[in-house]
C-alpha cells in the first residue's frame, strides 16, 4: 500500500514541475466563397459548357494558391478553376459538385449543383463516324443552332461503352420500321448494322440490329441455316410511291442480297408497315457478290425497285428487280478477276458508272442500263487518281462525278468517259497541298481526305480530313481529324473544323426531315449554320 502512495505522489510532483511549451499562437483559416455557379444550370446535350468562376478569400484568392475539382454524376470531368465542357451527359437532371482546396493548408471549399440537359440533335447537324484509339467513334456538330460547336467522341462518354472496332458507315432512311425495333438510322460497324434513335444519335436498344432474322421474319420464304449475319454492303433508298412514302433497305450479307421495302401507311389511316420479299438473293452461278449496289437513276420520282450488283466469282453484272431472282446482264461484258468497288446512278436516266478493280488495276465504266444493254464507255484508271480508298458523289443535276483520293478532289465530266479520256490531274479541283485556311494555315505532311458528302441542295461539300497519316487506328491521344465545309461550284472556304474526330471514317449531314433538293411547297427551305 505505501508503494502505491508513493508511485502517485511522484507522479504528482513529475506533473507539477512539467513545464509547458506549447504554441498557442492560432494560425486563422482562410475562408473561401464561391461564385458564379447557379445552383440549377440548363444546357443542351453535347454544347460546350461553360462555367467561370470567381473566388473570393478572407485572407486571400490567388487562384495558384489552390487546385480544383469538378464532378458530374461522382465522376471528375475537369480540373481547372473554369469549366470548358462538352455536356456528354445523359439526358435530364444530373448532380454536379465543385471543390476549391487550399494547397498549404488542405482545407476545402465546396459547391454543389444541378445540371439539366435537353436534346441538342433532334434537328439538322453532321455526324462523322470515325475511328479513334482503335474502336469507333461519333462525333457531332448541330446545324440548326447559331454559333454550335462541334462535340468530339460523344458516343462512349454518353452511352458508358464503345461503339466497336471497324467503323464503316452512317445510313439514314427517315422511318422507322413496322415494329420499331429498328431506326431510320444505322450505324455500320463490325459488319452489323447498329439501330440508333435519329433524334438522341444513340442505339435504339442492346442489341438492336439490322440482322438475318429482321429480313426473314416478315419475308414470303424462310431461308433456313443463317447462323452468321455479316453485313458488306448497305444501301438505304427513301423514295415516293403516289400518296405513300416508300423506303428500301438493300444488303449484301453471307454473299447473298437482301432486301426490305417499308411503305408508310398514314394517309390511309394506318401505320408503318413492313413487305420484305424475297431475301438472301444468290448469284445464278453461285458466285461471291461485290460489297456494292447501285441504281439505275436517281430523281425524285423514280423507283427504287430495281438495283445491280456484280457476281466478284465470275466477273459479270447482275440485275436485281423487286421480285424474282437475280438476272445476269451478258450485254455489260465479264471480267474475270476483278470486283465492283464502286457503282452510282447518274443525272442521266438508265446510265451508270462502276469501278472495277483487280488488285492491281481499276477500270471505270460508263454503263447503259436500259434495254438493249451495253458498256458505252470503258477507260483504265492509275492506282494513284482511284482506288479502294477512294470517296464519291454524283452531281444530281450534271453529269459530274466528284471523287476524293489521297489529298486530293477531283471532278470528272462523264461524258468523257464515252471519249475515253481518263480522269486525271486535269480534273483535280482542289489539293490538300495546296489549301489554306482563313487564317492563311495550311497542311503539312500526311494529309488524306478519307470520306465526303454533299448538301442535298448540292451547294455544299463537307470533307472528311485525316491528319494522322500511315496511323489508320487513330492511336495518338491528339484529336486529328477535321471537317472542311466547302462550296461545292467554286471549292472556296465556308467554315474548317480542326480536332473534331479521330480517323474519320464516313461523314453525313443528319437532316431531320426528308425534302428532295431541301425543297418545300417548291423553295429551298434549308438553312444551315454552318
Amino acid at each position: 500500500m505505501k508503494k502505491i502512495v508513493f508511485l502517485l505522489c511522484a507522479m504528482f510532483f513529475a506533473w507539477a514541475c512539467y513545464e509547458d511549451k506549447g504554441n498557442y499562437d492560432y494560425r486563422e483559416i482562410n475562408q473561401i466563397t464561391i461564385q458564379g455557379i447557379d445552383t440549377l444550370i440548363r444546357c443542351d446535350q453535347m454544347d460546350l459548357l461553360s462555367i467561370p468562376v470567381t473566388l473570393e478569400g478572407t485572407q486571400y484568392a490567388d487562384t495558384n494558391r489552390f487546385s480544383y475539382l469538378w464532378e458530374v454524376n461522382r465522376e471528375a470531368v475537369a480540373t481547372t478553376k473554369d469549366l470548358n465542357i462538352y455536356a456528354n451527359f445523359p439526358l435530364g437532371e444530373n448532380t454536379g459538385r465543385f471543390i476549391v482546396t487550399d494547397k498549404d493548408l488542405g482545407t476545402k471549399a465546396f459547391w454543389n449543383f444541378r445540371i439539366n440537359v435537353a436534346s441538342s440533335t433532334a434537328g439538322d447537324g453532321i455526324l462523322v463516324l470515325s475511328k479513334y484509339h482503335g474502336h469507333a467513334e461519333l462525333s457531332f456538330k448541330r446545324l440548326d443552332k447559331e454559333g454550335s460547336v462541334f462535340t468530339p467522341n460523344y458516343y462512349e462518354a454518353i452511352a458508358g461503352h464503345q461503339l466497336g472496332n471497324e467503323p464503316r458507315k452512317i445510313h439514314r432512311n427517315y422511318r422507322p420500321e413496322s415494329d420499331n425495333n429498328n431506326s431510320s438510322l444505322l450505324i455500320e460497324t463490325d459488319y452489323f448494322l447498329k439501330s440508333f434513335d435519329a433524334e438522341t444519335l444513340l442505339e435504339t436498344g442492346e442489341n438492336k440490329y439490322l440482322d438475318a432474322y429482321f429480313f426473314m421474319s416478315s419475308a414470303m420464304e424462310w431461308q433456313p441455316g443463317v447462323t452468321d449475319f455479316k453485313v458488306q454492303t448497305c444501301l438505304h433508298l427513301p423514295a415516293k410511291m403516289m400518296m405513300f412514302d416508300v423506303g428500301y433497305v438493300y444488303i449484301i450479307a453471307n454473299d447473298a442480297l437482301w432486301a426490305c421495302q417499308t411503305v408508310n401507311m398514314a394517309p390511309m389511316g394506318g401505320g408503318y408497315t413492313r413487305a420484305s420479299n424475297l431475301p438472301a438473293k444468290k448469284s445464278p452461278r453461285d458466285g461471291a457478290l461485290s460489297p456494292v449496289v447501285f441504281m439505275p437513276e436517281w430523281t425524285e420520282n423514280s423507283k427504287r425497285d430495281l438495283a445491280y450488283v456484280f457476281d466478284e466469282t465470275y466477273g459479270h453484272f447482275l440485275k436485281a428487280p423487286s421480285s424474282g431472282n437475280l438476272v445476269d446482264c451478258p450485254d455489260l461484258g465479264e471480267y474475270p478477276g476483278y470486283k465492283l468497288v464502286y457503282g452510282t446512278h447518274t443525272s442521266a436516266a438508265n446510265y451508270s458508272v462502276a469501278v472495277l478493280s483487280n488488285g492491281t488495276q481499276y477500270k471505270m465504266l460508263y454503263l447503259k442500263l436500259s434495254s438493249p444493254q451495253s458498256v458505252v464507255g470503258e477507260v483504265e484508271v492509275p492506282a494513284g487518281v482511284i482506288n479502294e480508298t477512294t470517296s464519291y458523289y454524283p452531281v444530281r443535276t450534271e453529269p459530274y462525278l466528284f471523287f476524293a483520293t489521297a489529298d486530293k478532289l477531283y471532278r470528272y465530266n462523264l461524258r468523257e468517259l464515252e471519249n475515253g479520256i481518263v480522269p486525271g490531274s486535269k480534273d483535280v479541283v482542289l489539293d490538300l497541298a495546296n489549301f489554306k485556311d482563313e487564317k492563311g494555315v495550311g497542311y503539312e505532311g500526311d494529309v488524306q481526305i478519307t470520306c465526303m458528302t454533299v448538301s442535298r441542295t448540292e451547294q455544299e461539300i463537307v470533307l472528311g480530313v485525316s491528319r494522322y497519316g500511315g496511323d489508320e487506328e487513330a492511336m495518338s491521344d491528339e484529336l486529328k481529324g477535321d471537317v472542311l465545309v466547302l462550296k461545292l461550284d467554286d471549292r472556296s472556304l465556308i467554315r474548317k473544323y480542326s480536332g473534331i474526330a479521330g480517323r474519320p471514317v464516313d461523314v453525313m449531314i443528319k437532316y431531320q426531315k426528308y425534302l428532295w433538293g431541301g425543297r418545300e411547297g417548291g423553295k429551298v427551305v434549308d438553312e444551315l449554320y454552318w
